[in-house]
């Protein structure tokens, strides 16, 4: 029997109070039934197994509800919450290549929330709700299961005095109750059915869900996948099981604590003493379909020349199965993000840095700041073309790479007259996590939302339903204050109002002291009544003098005006 208390009942699920759209309900429409969740989306913080431990689990709740329309019977209502892990191997698993798929069960639990042999006359039908006898709706189950009696009576009888005779009679009306519930039971045992009344009954759970375990994953040969299975096993020889599956989506998302969203990637290098480069990414985690702010500042040391700059993410994804035995590796993919070419600088010569051949341009720092934009899930119709987001799994791993491309160029040293052309690649290790993992989602919700305003539906994705790229990237810090610290391009003098002259020479003290409307100024004293200015002030002294050690003391009184 599901572990239902009774306090279950007086706590509000606030997006579960509604009915969604039925799940699944049988061809007649007698029976109806739905899974609500209280949050659509669930969270794992943490990316490694230290981070695991240090926070809590993400806890999944909702309710299944069952709307009866007809009287139905019924022998069992049941909840299955399993979580699977697998991974396809078009060619074959080694040695023997006779399977070409393996797949794992993650967790499982199940609720049995109604079983006929196990039914009780405190909980008849195994939920927190009933139905109202007198048709105004649904009544919450009260602690005591007598007061559900006594409503009953009430409303099949009608209001009476209670008098002494009255109140033995209900005593035993009351035992009588109890006695019909029991022999009902046994009853509805014995035929291996319950009949549900019209009604709507709700029946919730559960469930905590440990950081360790692997978010949902969709990849081409690899996934994880979570989901709600309700089960409802109807009495008769033509009535099938009513069976209704509901996902459950987690995504990984860093902790509160990291500090990889707002932590930069900084690159301070040289290239054979021709181009010192300074590049700074805003940060080492970034949803898909967000924005990558980067900022370049490129100091020549010779006649070297910038053709072009290119930012790409890089993702590698490998297979494992056999418990890491057999290991397969896909192709790098790579995604272009960003791209500035010289010709389209605006500058007029084929140089990100300038003209620095003829010596007319200053051989000084250019600074270059670029938004460079992640494609969203929505991006492209070809799955196969989509990123992915970090995973955890040890049997499906995706990570990801960003890569910053310089095309350069320098005078050859044997023949002056033909120049050579390199690429300088910078490489660094990005974690890409879920569109929906903005902090819109993972954040406490304010105090002064509405209640009910959260829906247990899975809102759209933010790839869709995306921002302007221009108030993205207003909303980022730019990573361009990191290269200026100290600032190597300050403002002008005449950017800002001078503040005013100073007089020469500075003014003298008696001038101060006596300027008028100062604090030290005549006019502030002469007002005054000093009341002490005729009395005789008496000064005292007493000390030990001598070498005798004797003592002496003596007066004098201050003259007299």
């Amino acid at each position: 029997m599901a572990d239902v208390s009774p306090s279950q009942s007086s706590v509000s699920l606030g997006s579960v109070a509604s009915l969604d759209k039925p799940l699944v309900q049988t061809g007649s429409g007698s029976l109806q039934m739905s899974i609500t969740l209280a949050e659509p989306i669930l969270f794992l913080q943490g990316f490694d197994r230290t981070e695991f431990n240090n926070h809590a689990p993400a806890m999944l709740r909702g309710s299944l509800v069952l709307v009866v329309t007809k009287a139905t019977k019924i022998k069992s209502i049941s909840l299955n919450f399993a979580g699977k892990g697998r991974t396809d191997w078009p060619e074959g698993i080694p040695p023997a290549k006779d399977e070409y798929f393996e797949e794992k069960e993650i967790i499982g639990h199940r609720w049995p929330f109604f079983d006929v042999s196990h039914a009780t006359d405190e909980m008849p039908y195994g939920s927190d709700f009933m139905r109202d006898p007198r048709g105004s709706g649904l009544l919450p189950l009260p602690n005591n299961i007598t007061e559900i009696r006594e409503r009953e009576r009430s409303s099949s009888i009608g209001r009476r005095s209670l008098s002494s005779s009255g109140r033995r009679s209900g005593s035993l009306s009351r035992d009588a109750a109890d006695e019909r519930d029991r022999s009902a039971a046994q009853q509805a045992a014995a035929k291996g059915y319950k009949v549900f009344a019209p009604g709507k009954y709700t029946y919730n759970f559960e469930f905590p869900i440990s950081p360790s375990l692997p978010e949902t994953i969709d990849c081409p040969l690899g996934s994880v996948k979570y989901e709600l299975e309700a089960t409802v096993d109807r009495a008769g020889a033509f009535k099938t099981k009513l069976v209704g599956r509901k996902e459950v989506i987690l995504i990984r998302s860093p902790t509160d604590a990291s500090l990889e969203v707002s932590e930069p990637i900084v690159v301070s290098r040289s290239w054979e003493d021709q181009l010192h480069y300074d590049i700074v990414v805003g940060g080492k985690a970034f949803p898909i379909g967000s924005v990558v702010p980067v900022a370049f500042k490129l100091t020549p040391l010779a006649k070297v020349r910038c053709h072009r700059i290119r930012i790409l993410v890089t993702e590698n994804t490998e297979y494992f199965c056999r418990n890491r035995k057999v290991h397969r590796i896909e192709p790098v993919r790579k995604f272009l993000l960003y791209e500035e070419l010289a010709n389209g600088s605006g500058n007029g010569s084929d140089n990100l840095l300038g003209d620095l051949d003829d010596g007319s341009e200053m051989a000084g720092p250019i600074e270059f700041e670029f938004n460079a934009k992640i494609p969203g899930c929505n991006a492209s119709e070809n799955e196969n073309l989509r990123l992915h987001p970090d995973t955890t799994y040890p049997s499906v791993k995706v990570h990801h790479w960003i890569k910053v491309i310089l095309r350069l160029s320098k005078t050859d040293d044997n023949d002056p007259s033909r120049r050579r052309h390199f690429e300088v690649s910078i490489d660094s290790p990005i974690h890409l996590l879920s569109c929906r993992c903005t902090q819109a989602n993972t954040s406490v919700p304010a105090y002064d939302r509405a209640a009910g305003t959260t829906s247990s539906e899975l809102p759209p994705c933010p790839c869709v339903a995306s921002r302007d790229l221009a108030q993205v990237a207003e909303d980022l810090a730019r990573p361009m204050h990191l290269l200026r610290k100290p600032s190597m391009n300050p403002p002008p003098f005449d950017a800002d109002i001078p503040p005013p002259p100073a007089q020469t020479p500075p003014p003298g003290y008696d001038s101060v002291m006596e300027a008028e409307g100062s604090y030290f100024g005549a006019q502030d004293f002469e007002d005054e009544d000093d009341e002490d200015e005729d009395r005789d002030i008496p000064i005292r002294f007493s000390g030990f003098g001598g070498q005798n050690g004797s003592a002496s003391s003596f007066s004098l009184d201050a003259p007299s005006n």
